[in-house]
């Protein structure tokens, strides 16, 4: 029978590439990029603060910064608006966001 740590696929990850904290801005494009899949998949905040058993008020507040966003309220959302976690993702990976390498190592998906 073999190890079991010996199969197990946890990377250990450099101290180069901890995962820093999520600046202003890119809270503020995800939090825009949830408004506008919202307004894409032709829902108001009622219907999805009934989704999420919130009310709208809860989600306008978490569209505009003002509420914190969970993750079990992020993958709510996800499902909703049957979007993937990389379309979320991509707001941390555009060059745009990403100024200076030192800030972030990984800047693409296809580096995994």
């Amino acid at each position: 029978m073999s190890d079991f740590k010996s199969q197990s696929i946890v990377r250990e990850w450099p101290k180069s590439e901890i995962i820093r904290r999520i600046s202003d801005e890119e809270k503020n494009i995800l939090r825009n990029q949830l408004k506008v899949v919202r307004i894409e998949a032709n829902l108001t905040q009622a219907q999805v603060g009934k989704m999420i058993k919130r009310s709208r008020s809860q989600v306008s507040k978490i569209e505009s910064g003002k509420c914190r966003l969970y993750m079990d309220e992020f993958l709510k959302f996800m499902k909703i608006y049957k979007k993937s976690p990389f379309f979320f993702y991509s707001v941390f990976t555009t060059n745009e966001v990403i100024k200076s390498p030192r800030r972030a190592r990984v800047k693409s998906a296809k580096q995994f």
